[in-house]
């Protein structure tokens, strides 16, 4: 009698002649085989439910039971699958997001191709194309087997029961799961096409290795599409189905082997291959790692994908953004990314002996308001290397902050660009704390009376203090969330350590240490800011994401910003003159320096804290804006001293604007200067004013 593969032998009482005494044959079953039904009962079981359905449909016992049914439609319902998303150029995948240990995309039978597909039929359900949903054949043969073996030895199950079970009904091993199940195939082949019916299991079924479905089997072990395998990689896809775990190469590499042999030998039974090419198949070297890979998820442009994923889960909750297959179209130019990136690490990785060990980066398209760059740290493995620093938290703009300061001056007509204001010893007092302020220059030094453009491109403090307390703090304050960079104030600590933010406080709570970045700000904030002066007084708000879809659905599409007015445009037109002239900051930082690019206009503005804990470099063309950080993730630990944004900030700055602006192919570009300027000479040297302001 055939015996289960795994049973061992009965020691059978012989004859000295050396036949069997049968008389001595054990008399009980083992204790398993009474306390479950039989496979072979429960097969033979659906085969009556299959073979005389006009029996009990009209029962009331089979109404009740099927009453209980789940709705077969239900199988047509997407599953989980990963969200992808990608950058700018819509085919670079920028990260893969999905749940722990679960990694699904759809993809039609159509794109499947023809080997993988025809490969699962053979082995799984041979008769797929001509049976009802069950396979009254397969039942019978399986229940003898498993009769003749007294154990479950055969699987009976057709592809559709297999969806059903893996879409409707789970795989709880009971009689009453295994008759919802054929029911419900009945009812799915009824309702849907095989074409239909294979595609969605082909997208559903365990491949082991966190691969679920066609697509994310075909890219986990062969870093290729389905329609791309070869018959040895679809047979050994097609062997993991009927046991994820035993039949698993990156686990049990024989049992595998051994498996795909078996579904080459069914491709050879059913015609669909010749022996020679299975031999073939089967000599091919698929052995791991070096032909067959395990589960990787690379991230490029982590920062700014942790960035876009937080925006995913606020607008479409968690569940969709790692589980509701969404293709998002993101707005980052990977060339640009990779120049950012490079950038950032080097330099910083050179400025150690400056106790230098982060650095970020933002860079906009100010025409759209995208973001086309985010380095969010310079080395993952520093201090504060998994944060983005790019967005989060404030950090002290230093004198970056006073392109609101004179932006506002201007705008107010208190100002001109040419208004002379003296650098020379000043204190102020605080009417309301009465605390006593007295602002110095970076280098301890008076430089006499200077013209405002002059005090804004040498950087010089005392100056900007002056005309910040000449305009109102609140004016500056104002300013700077109109174009797009509110600045944030420190409210102390929450209980678990965390600080509380606020950007939204009255304009009178600021005080006058704004000006030189006495009030946090954030890479992105300072680049929306410099961006306003980039489109001659037009605010777009930033974004990173272009469209998200769904089901191959819209879900969502950027729309064009037009822009909205927040600045004069003659105001901005003057600020440009300021912040683009090198001879404006010729006195403290030398002509030709790092803060011009060569054959190009540039407006640029830097800032360092005056405890050496934070370096920064703003600066804007007509099409791109770049905003640079550099310091340490805890502010507390400080840079050594004088090391100022010119030696930290402003080479990657440099750098990476001339770097991206010979890769857009853009050359030396400005502005028109807009109607209802005064042109005029002043001392000498060409001036724009403001009607009613002059020299």
């Amino acid at each position: 009698m055939p015996r289960s593969r795994n049973s061992k032998p009965i020691a059978w009482p012989r004859r000295p002649d050396g036949t069997r005494l049968r008389a001595s044959a054990p008399q009980a079953l083992s204790k398993g085989r009474l306390s479950r039904p039989a496979g072979w009962v429960i097969r033979l079981g659906i085969l009556l439910v299959v073979a005389i359905p006009s029996l009990i449909v009209t029962s009331p016992g089979y109404v009740a039971f099927a009453d209980k049914l789940p709705d077969a439609s239900m199988v047509a319902l997407p599953g989980a699958f990963d969200s992808l998303i990608y950058a700018a150029d819509s085919k670079t995948v920028l990260a893969d997001l999905h749940p722990p240990g679960y990694q699904s995309y759809y993809e039609a039978l159509s794109d499947m191709g023809t080997v993988l597909p025809e490969a699962v039929i053979s082995i799984e359900d041979r008769n797929f194309y001509s049976e009802p949903g069950v396979d009254p054949q397969g039942i019978v043969r399986a229940s003898v087997v498993d009769w003749k073996a007294r154990s479950n030895e055969q699987g009976a199950s057709t592809i559709t029961q297999q969806l059903v079970k893996l879409r409707l009904v789970g795989n709880e091993a009971t009689l009453d799961r295994k008759m919802r199940e054929a029911l419900l195939a009945f009812q799915v082949e009824r309702r849907y096409t095989k074409t239909q019916i294979l595609e969605w299991y082909l997208n559903s079924v365990f491949f082991a290795n966190t691969a679920w479905g066609t697509a994310a089997a075909s890219k986990i072990y062969f870093h290729t599409q389905t329609k791309d395998l070869d018959l040895a990689q679809a047979s050994m896809l097609a062997g993991i189905i009927r046991g994820p775990t035993i039949y698993n190469p990156l686990v049990n590499w024989t049992s595998a082997k051994q498996r795909q042999k078996t579904v080459l030998d069914a491709m050879i039974r059913d015609g669909k291959i010749t022996a020679a090419d299975a031999a073939t198949a089967f000599a091919e070297n698929l052995s791991p790692p070096t032909h067959m890979f395990r589960p990787t998820n690379v991230i490029g442009a982590p920062s700014f994908v942790r960035y876009v994923t937080g925006l995913l889960v606020q607008q479409y909750g968690a569940e969709a953004t790692y589980s509701g297959g969404l293709g998002v179209v993101t707005t980052l130019n990977v060339t640009l990314q990779n120049v950012g990136q490079s950038v950032v690490t080097s330099t910083i990785s050179s400025l150690h002996p400056r106790n230098v060990t982060q650095g970020a980066l933002v860079a906009l398209d100010p025409t759209t308001g995208a973001i086309v760059a985010m380095v969010g740290s310079a080395d993952p493995t520093a201090d504060g290397g998994l944060y983005n620093l790019a967005v989060w938290p404030p950090r002290n703009p230093g004198s970056s902050m006073k392109m609101f300061t004179y932006t506002a001056a201007i705008a107010s007509g208190q100002y001109t660009m040419t208004t002379p204001i003296a650098d020379s010893r000043f204190s102020y007092r605080d009417p309301v704390s009465g605390e006593l302020y007295a602002p110095r220059n970076y280098d301890g030094r008076y430089h006499g009376t200077c013209q405002l453009q002059a005090c804004m491109g040498n950087s010089l403090n005392i100056p900007a203090v002056k005309v910040e307390l000449g305009i109102g703090v609140p004016s500056v304050v104002q300013m700077a969330r109109t174009m797009g960079a509110p600045p944030y104030q420190l409210h102390g600590y929450d209980a678990n350590g965390f600080p509380n933010y606020t950007t939204d406080d009255p304009l009178n709570t600021y005080g006058p240490s704004l000006t030189l970045g006495g009030y946090g700000e954030t890479p992105l904030q300072m680049a929306t800011g410099a961006s306003v002066l980039a489109t001659q007084g037009l605010l777009r708000q930033p974004y990173a994401i272009s469209l998200v879809t769904r089901n191959d659905q819209l879900v969502y599409l950027h729309e064009l910003d037009q822009g909205k007015r927040v600045l004069d445009a003659r105001v901005a037109w003057i600020m440009q003159a300021i912040m683009s002239n090198d001879n404006n900051r010729a006195m403290i930082f030398g002509r030709n320096s790092l803060l011009t690019l060569s054959g190009r206009h540039v407006g640029v503005k830097t800032g360092t804290s005056d405890s050496f804990a934070d370096a920064w470099t703003v600066g804007y063309t007509p099409h791109l804006v770049t905003a640079v950080w550099g310091g340490n993730a805890d502010w507390r630990v400080k840079m050594t001293k004088n090391s100022d944004s010119y030696f930290i900030a402003a080479p990657m700055w440099h750098s990476f604007m001339e770097q991206a602006l010979d890769y857009l192919r853009l050359g030396d570009e400005w502005y028109a200067e807009p109607p209802g300027l005064v042109n005029a000479t002043c001392k000498g040297q060409p001036a724009y004013y403001l009607p009613g302001t002059h020299c």
